[in-house]
This record gives C-alpha cells, sequence and structure tokens, in this order.
C-alpha cells in the first residue's frame, strides 16, 4: 500500500505540475522516476501473488490432497476400498472444502487487509492537531480586533514566528512587508489558527475571518460558484464585488455565458492575474470582520493592482469599515495603511504612518497607464448577471462510460502483453487444459480403484498411480496459477505504462477536460483492481467453469440420460448471464464514473483547505463529500445485489441437475456401476455451488475488466501535434547549436486555446532580434502568457495560424521534445516536485553539485542548502510546500541558469517576492543572460524597465512595440 501511495502521489503531481513538465521537457525523467516506483510496487504484489497462487492451488487440490491421506490410509491399513464409503466421504469433503481451503483463508487475507488499513487511517486520526489555538472573545467593546502578546508559533518542526506583540484595532488597515521568508504568510496563518501556538496570547475580538490565499485556490466548478463558496446570492453585492475586482471586462469577454463560464481543475482555463482576482472576489463577498488578504495584488497588472486597492482594500473601498491585513510587495500601496508591520525572520517591527521606503514602480502615472490603455473606462462597463445561460462548450466534459460489452481486443491486449505474448496466452490454454485433464482423471481413477476386487485393490500399481496423479495435479495447478498471476501481472503493468505514457505525451487539452481526481481515479482504483482483484477473480472463474465442464463430462460418461436436462439448461443459463451481465457490467462503470467525482472533490478540498476552514465552510464541503459518497454506494449496492439475485437463480438451477441424477440412479440402479452411480451423485453435489460461483464470477471479472477498459482508454489518449497541418512537411533536424542567434519572429500568427474558442492572440506580427531584451506588459487577460505557449506549442496545431521562426526555422516542424529542450523558461507558478532539492533543478543528473550550489548561490539559496545537513539532498515536500512562494520562485530561476539555452522566457517570475529579491534577480538575469534573447511578462514596470524594447498587448493584439522611451501615452 505504501509503495501505492507513493505511486499515486507521484502521478498526482505530474498532473498537477503537467505544464511545467512540458515546457521543461521532463517527460521522460517524470516517466523514468513513476517506472521505478511501479518496480517497487511489483516486486510486492508478485510477493503476494506467490502467496496467493500457493493458496488457491491448495484450495483447488484439497479434496484430492485429503482424499489421498484418508483412502491411502485406508489401503495402507489392509481396509477394503467401497464405492459407498468413499464418495459418501468425498461429498462430505466437497461440502467443507470451499469453507476451510477458500473462504478460511480469504477471510484470514481480508482481515490483514483491514487491519493494515484501519492502522493507517488511524495514523491519521492520530495526527498532531493544532493546540493552544486563538481565543475567540465575546467583549464587543475591545478597541482592538487583533491581540498578541508574546506570542511565538510554530510548524510541526521549526519556528516561524517568535514573541509577537501585536495589536491591531477594528476596521484599520494593516500593511505587511518583509523580504521573501521572512513570515508573512506564516502571521496570517497564525491568525487563522492554522499554526501551533507555542507560547504567549493569541486573542480575536471578531465573529468571522475572510482569506485570500496568495496561491489562489480555484476549484472546478462555474466562476459564480467559485466566488460564492456556498453562500446565497445577495446580487447587488455580487455585483459591487464583481466591479471591485475589475472582473466586469473579463465576464463581458467570455461572453453570453458571462460568470457561469466553466473553470477547469486549479482554473487552468484562466490567466494567473483572472485567479487571484476570483479568490480576491470570493474573499470579498464574505461578509466577515477581519479581512486577510496575503499579496493578492502580485500577479496583476499595476493600473488593475490600483483600482483593485482603491475599491476593495484602500480607505475609501467596500471594506473601508472592516480590520484588513494586506500583505504585499507592492509597499507604494502601504502609504494609505493605518499601521504598518516589517516582518525580518520571524520578528516583528511596527511602524505607524510612516512613508515606505521602498522603490515606486517606476514613472507610476505614466508607464502605469501604457501598460493599460483600455481600462480607464471600466467604471462605465456594465456587466450584467445572468440567470438561465449555461456554458453550452464547458471545458470540463461530464465522464461519460463506454455502453456495451468489453471488446475482445481489451482482453487480447491484456493476455498477449510483452515480454511473452502469444506464446504466454497460448501456454495458459495448455495449462488450464492439462490441471482440468489431471483433475478429473485422477477422481475418476479413484472410482476405477474402488470398482476393483480386494485383492486387486492391495495391488501397489493402483496406489502408486493415484498418487502420481494426485502429486502431479497439485504441481500443475500451481504452476498454472503462478503462470496467469504473472501473465495478467504483465498485462497490468503494460497498461499501467501505456496510460502514464499517454498522460505525460498528450495535449494539455486533456488536463483542462478532465480534473485531477478523475485522472487519479484511474491510477489508483482501477488500477488496484488490474494487479489484484482481476487476476483472482479470472482464475477463480477459469477453475470453476473448467471444473463444471468436467464434472458435466463425468456425470455424462456415468449417466448420459442426465445430459438432456441440459438441453433446456444451457440456453437458459446463458439469456440469463446475458441478462444479468447486461446490467451489472453498466452499473460497474457506473459505479467508476461516480467514484470519480469524490476523488476531484477530496484532491479540492485539500488543496484548498486553509481557504475552507478560513471561510468555515467546513459542513458545506463534507455534506458534498457525503452526496458523493452516497452516489457511489447506491450504484455499489445495487451491483452486489443483482449478484445476490443472479446467484440464487442459478443455485436453483443446478440443484434440478442433482434431482435429476438421483432419481435416474435409483431407476437405472440395476444397469449401473455403483462406483460410477456414486462419483456422479458426489459431481452433481459438488456442481451445486460450484456451477453459479463460476458463472458469477466469470461476470463479476468482465465487470472488472471495465477498469482494464478505462485504463485502456487513457492508453489511446492522442499525443500531442509533432508536426504541422500540413502533412507533407515532414520534421527537420537542425544544426547542434540551434538556436545560435536566439531571433524570434512572429508571421501573421493568430492563437487559440481550442480550436471553437475565440482568438487569444490575432494576427501577430513582430520580431526580436538576437540578445534583444523584450519586456512584455498589458492587462490581465491580455495575452501576455499566451505567448510563451505559442513557443512552447502548448496547444494543438490545429487552433494555431500562421507561423513563428527561430533562427529562420519554423518552430512547427520541429519535435516537441527538441523545441523545448532548447528554450528556458521561468514560469509564472513554481510547481516543485516531491523529492530532493537536487532532482528539483537538475532531474536528469546532467550537471555536478558544484555547478547547481553555483546555480543556488547566484540566486541567494545557498544558505538554504548549507543550514541543512542533507544538503541538495534536502527533501522537498508536495508541490514544494515547505518552502515559501518567493524560495519556490527562486529555485525556478536556478533551473534557468543550469539550462544554458540562448532564448530566456520569464512569465511573472517576480510576482511573489519584494523589490529586493526582484532587484537581485534581475541582476542575476543580466549577468547570467547578457548574451541572450530574453522576454520578460512582467506588472511591475520597473522590471522591464531596462529592456530594449516594450511589447505592450491589448486584447491579444500588438499595440506597441518599440523602446521604453518612446510609449506613446496619449
Amino acid at each position: 500500500m505504501a509503495r501505492t501511495d507513493k505511486r499515486v502521489q507521484m502521478i498526482n503531481e505530474l498532473v498537477n505540475g503537467c505544464q511545467i513538465i512540458k515546457m521543461y521537457n521532463w517527460e521522460k525523467a517524470m516517466e523514468q522516476r513513476v517506472h521505478e516506483i511501479r518496480r517497487h510496487e511489483l516486486s510486492y504484489i508478485f510477493k503476494s501473488s506467490r502467496l496467493r497462487s500457493i493458496n488457491i492451488a491448495l484450495s483447488v487440490s484439497s479434496l484430492l490432497l485429503i482424499s489421498l491421506a484418508t483412502f491411502g490410509g485406508n489401503w495402507l491399513m489392509g481396509r477394503t476400498l467401497l464405492p459407498e464409503d468413499i464418495f459418501s466421504a468425498v461429498s462430505f469433503f466437497a461440502m467443507v472444502r470451499v469453507s476451510v481451503t477458500v473462504l478460511f483463508p480469504v477471510a484470514i487475507e481480508k482481515f490483514s487487509e483491514a487491519r493494515v488499513s484501519a492502522k493507517r487511517i488511524d495514523q491519521f486520526m492520530q495526527l498532531d492537531i493544532l493546540f493552544n489555538k486563538c481565543e475567540k472573545m465575546e467583549n464587543k467593546n475591545e478597541d482592538h480586533a487583533i491581540i498578541m502578546e508574546d506570542a511565538s508559533f510554530s510548524w510541526k518542526d521549526s519556528c516561524c514566528l517568535s514573541a509577537v506583540n501585536l495589536k491591531i484595532k477594528h476596521g484599520t488597515l494593516v500593511g505587511v512587508k518583509g523580504v521573501i521568508g521572512a513570515g508573512k504568510s506564516s502571521l496570517l496563518a497564525a491568525i487563522l489558527g492554522e499554526v501551533n501556538l507555542v507560547s504567549g496570547k493569541l486573542q480575536q475580538y471578531a465573529n468571522s475571518i475572510s482569506y485570500a490565499p496568495q496561491l489562489p485556490w480555484i476549484f472546478a466548478d462555474t466562476i459564480r460558484a467559485n466566488i460564492l463558496l456556498g453562500k446565497p446570492m445577495d446580487e447587488e453585492r455580487y455585483k459591487n464585488v464583481i466591479k471591485a475586482c475589475c472582473l466586469n471586462i473579463d465576464l463581458q469577454n467570455f461572453g453570453e455565458v458571462g460568470d457561469l463560464l466553466m473553470i477547469g481543475d486549479k482554473g487552468i482555463n484562466l490567466s494567473g492575474g483572472q485567479k487571484a482576482r476570483i479568490s480576491l472576489a470570493r474573499a470579498l463577498y464574505a461578509d466577515a470582520d477581519i479581512y486577510l488578504l496575503d499579496d493578492p495584488l502580485a500577479a496583476v497588472d499595476p493600473k488593475v493592482a490600483e483600482k483593485i486597492f482603491d475599491e476593495c482594500i484602500g480607505p475609501h473601498s467596500l471594506l473601508r469599515e472592516k480590520t484588513r491585513i494586506l500583505v504585499t510587495h507592492q509597499t507604494h500601496f502601504l502609504v494609505e495603511a493605518d499601521q504598518m508591520i516589517l516582518l525580518t525572520n520571524g520578528h516583528i517591527d511596527e511602524l505607524h504612518n510612516e512613508q515606505p521606503v521602498a522603490n515606486q514602480p517606476l514613472n507610476d502615472t505614466s508607464e502605469t497607464d501604457a501598460s493599460e490603455t483600455d481600462s480607464s473606462d471600466d467604471n462605465e462597463t456594465e456587466w450584467t448577471l445572468k440567470t438561465a445561460i449555461t456554458d453550452i462548450n464547458p471545458i470540463v466534459k461530464d465522464e461519460t462510460s463506454v455502453a456495451g460489452v468489453v471488446k475482445w481486443s481489451v482482453w487480447l491486449q491484456l493476455f498477449t502483453s510483452p515480454p511473452l505474448r502469444w506464446f504466454g496466452f497460448l501456454l495458459i490454454i495448455f495449462l488450464m487444459c492439462a490441471a482440468e485433464g489431471l483433475y478429473d482423471f485422477t477422481n475418476r481413477w479413484l472410482a476405477v480403484w474402488s470398482s476393483k476386487s480386494y485383492d486387486q485393490q492391495r495391488s501397489p500399481y493402483y496406489a502408486y498411480v493415484y498418487l502420481g496423479l494426485t502429486l502431479g495435479t497439485f504441481i500443475v495447478i500451481i504452476i498454472r496459477t503462478s503462470f496467469i498471476f504473472f501473465i495478467m501481472l504483465s498485462g497490468s503493468t503494460y497498461f499501467h505504462n501505456r496510460m502514464l505514457s499517454s498522460i505525460l505525451y498528450t495535449s494539455l487539452r486533456f488536463y483542462e477536460s478532465n480534473p485531477s481526481g478523475r485522472i487519479l481515479n484511474r491510477a489508483s482504483k482501477d488500477q488496484q483492481a488490474l494487479d489484484e482483484s482481476l487476476p483472482l477473480t479470472l482464475i477463480d472463474s477459469i477453475q470453476c467453469l473448467l471444473m463444471t465442464i468436467g464434472s458435466i463430462v463425468i456425470i455424462g460418461t456415468t449417466n448420459p440420460w442426465v445430459l438432456l436436462i441440459l438441453v433446456p439448461f444451457i440456453p437458459i443459463v446463458l439469456w440469463l448471464r446475458r441478462y444479468y451481465i447486461r446490467s451489472s457490467r453498466q452499473l460497474k462503470r457506473l459505479e467508476s464514473v461516480t467514484r470519480s467525482p469524490t476523488y476531484a472533490l477530496f484532491s479540492s478540498s485539500l488543496d484548498g483547505l486553509t481557504s475552507i476552514r478560513a471561510f468555515n465552510v467546513q459542513t458545506d464541503f463534507l455534506n458534498m463529500f457525503m452526496k458523493r459518497i452516497d452516489a457511489n454506494s447506491r450504484a455499489y449496492f445495487v451491483l452486489g445485489a443483482t449478484a445476490r439475485w443472479f446467484g440464487l437463480l442459478l443455485d436453483f438451477m443446478t440443484s434440478l441437475i442433482t434431482l435429476v441424477t438421483a432419481i435416474l440412479a435409483v431407476a437405472l440402479r440395476d444397469t449401473m456401476d455403483p462406483a460410477a452411480a456414486a462419483l456422479s451423485l458426489s459431481y452433481c453435489i459438488t456442481l451445486t455451488g460450484l456451477f453459479q460461483w463460476g458463472i458469477r464470477q466469470s461476470t463479476e471479472a468482465e465487470n472488472f475488466m471495465t477498469s482494464a477498459e478505462r485504463i485502456h482508454e487513457y492508453g489511446q489518449l492522442a499525443p500531442e501535434n509533432y508536426r504541422n497541418s500540413n502533412e507533407s512537411e515532414v520534421l527537420i533536424q537542425p544544426p547542434d547549436d540551434w538556436p545560435s542567434r536566439g531571433i524570434i519572429e512572429f508571421k501573421n500568427y493568430t492563437f487559440r486555446y481550442r480550436s471553437e474558442l475565440d482568438p487569444v492572440l490575432k494576427n501577430i506580427n513582430l520580431r526580436i532580434e538576437s540578445k534583444q531584451k523584450i519586456g512584455v506588459i498589458g492587462r490581465t487577460g491580455a495575452g501576455k502568457s499566451s505567448l510563451l505557449q505559442a513557443l512552447f506549442r502548448l496547444v494543438d496545431q490545429s487552433a494555431i495560424n500562421g507561423t513563428i521562426l527561430i533562427d529562420d526555422i519554423d518552430i512547427s516542424r520541429l519535435s516537441l521534445g527538441y523545441l523545448r529542450s532548447h528554450l528556458s523558461v521561468i514560469p509564472q507558478a513554481p510547481i516543485l516536485f516531491c523529492g530532493t532539492l537536487r532532482y528539483n533543478i537538475d532531474p536528469f543528473e546532467k550537471f555536478s553539485d558544484e555547478e547547481c550550489l553555483r546555480a543556488l548561490e547566484a540566486v541567494q539559496l545557498k544558505q538554504l542548502v548549507s543550514n541543512h545537513t542533507d544538503g541538495l539532498s534536502l527533501l522537498v515536500a508536495e508541490s514544494g510546500t515547505n518552502l515559501s512562494a518567493g524560495e519556490r520562485q527562486l529555485v525556478c530561476v536556478a533551473r534557468a541558469i543550469l539550462k544554458k539555452s540562448h532564448i530566456l522566457l520569464i512569465d511573472e517570475a517576480t510576482a511573489n517576492v519584494d523589490h529586493k529579491t526582484d532587484r537581485m534577480i534581475q541582476e542575476v538575469i543580466a549577468d547570467k543572460f547578457r548574451d541572450r534573447t530574453i522576454l520578460t511578462i512582467a506588472h511591475r514596470l520597473n522590471t522591464v524597465a531596462n529592456s530594449d524594447r516594450i511589447l505592450m498587448l491589448e486584447q491579444g493584439e500588438v499595440a506597441y512595440f518599440d523602446v521604453p522611451s518612446n510609449i506613446d501615452l496619449t
């Protein structure tokens, strides 16, 4: 289970960081890592499968082994073997066989699994809970909203704030500033009660808190649902919030659907600024006493940031009478703060109404306007609330299940997978027939032996043959069962690897339209069914059906008249099975489909846990979770009920065969051999439970094959388009030093995220010369990040018109791996992966430790490594949560320093860092990348002030492309 957890966690990281992986061309590294984890997981599955093989072999051959011990002992003691004694005993053995050799071991196995699962759940139940949480005070006459006295806070392992003395009055605006890692977000977490209060006192004189996190939490639903977060609609307040957060223009650009636009998982179809403003709108819509705003202005351009501050946060805003705590690196806004806090290494210095010393944006009244020429009339923009419009082309589609039978091609691929392919499949058939033939011949030999006279029975010949047949049957059954497990697990791994390769190399559109929970459902539950449940069920059904056929053959040879009942019996059984399998197969698919939303909600809830607790909507999310669990349980219950109904009908029908055989044995007693009659009756008694269980298990195996079908479906995903839409053009291999100059040229370039959507970039024509430094500005949603996606070819070629040339080579004629491996990027979202720090900056291990340390030193992160005993092997938590947002961004800069490409693309790399660190990063970039072509997307104009040229985008078009000094402000 631990290995499976690790594999699923890794796939979850792949899904969350899919865009980063593609930009860095890290697919191979991630694929190898998952394969390595899968190999470890398989080693444990194979060990358990070997034990299951022995258990199944003992179960199947137990009747033979017990008979050998019983009747062999009788023979050794010189007693006569009488048919009536032998087959009465065999019938009793057969009755207890299932309970002793099948159900009892299964009960032990399930009990041990339940025990392990209970311990794992108990580990979560025993997790450290937050202690000494803040005191909620009821004194309404108190002037202060928050009081901290010598308060020290710590995360699990380290202190984050120490000896904090702070008093915040009701209705004031408090600004918080400090360098990255100083503890700004930790201060807000302390107020929220998300970190442990180690010592001192924290008192809150407030009933509710609203929170906008630094990294916006967006879940898969409409924009409106993300803002309301379960609260009732107050139309007037809602409109005011939309306008204050400058979302009205964006909603108009979305067309008629407006705020009912479906958002993909984690807001994948929104720009960074749009996600930040939706998160802020959620915080504003909640009518709370205290508002905690963690750098909500970082992801938007200066003009929008100024307007948001004035209308949402400032002294004349919607929240003017509320207590507001604003964390920001844009410290020029803090001039209007009633109180200002400077954080340094977890300590607080309190400043009152002092002019901040940090740099203001360059020419704030001029270049700010240049970046936002179209937002001057925002106040005149009227956006109307839609009530009955639905998104006719939502990005997230409902998961659908395949109808009808599981295709034979899926079965064949599972059984003929590498390494043995068709040889393995044919060998399985041979071993199954050999094992069943030996089993039935052994029982037939016992009947022949018991029918002989006493003198003949004493001959060692019959005893030795019976001993050899029994042991041979046992050995062949072990070989057969082990081999089936091997073939099934080989097929399971083949399906898993194809699914992994497909989701790694498919386009980003797949991730946009499929929530992470839906993908994890197939990588976890469906894969587990393929690894464990399907082999056991299939082996069981094959064994039972082969024994059923053998039983009918034995019964037919001893009394052919019994076979007459099979004439009506077989068609009725086949009709019943067909009737049942249609329902059960679709119920199984429905159960799988209804499980995905549960995974999706759970994953999304974990991502936004702090926000959920801050808004006190835990009960709402628990109710949503329980509704989805109930929907899944209903399908599961009906599936189990139909199985019991089917089993009961089959029991009645097989009892008829026993009745007819018994009647015929009595009626034909003068003409039948007593031993043969006893053998046929014993087989009939066995057949009663065996037949219905075999048929049920065969249908259950087909139901489990729906999991194989779902994994196989993900293994057939279309890969990213490696070619231009013109099929006559083939991929080309540029020179080894490409791009040696770094000249980028757009020719009549139009870019859409999907072919059915409106263009995001419209007829772009521009040329960037070698080693030029280009600053890209424009309002959020203007197409800045789309420019980078175009260069990395992150969308399908069918959604693109025009060409992009790099060093006079059309990038659409290059393989995606080659193109992306020769471009460097510092992305907007600083995604890190679970593993060592070294792995996060150099997963292919192309560079030495010294080079990695120099890169970290260049971004002032060497101290992070030197202060830790593990050095470069410092473990990074999932998504890098043990590092601050600014530190994660610096790690991304270190990646770019190591990758010596002639073209560097920077997408808001300094949004989450302070001005000092921003200047340091700019100096590093100027030094390390001085001979490279650089495109820098920035909202801080001082970040791009020293650029050779400024590219300003307006609604996907080039509004300005010239030197900074020539910007027209009119």
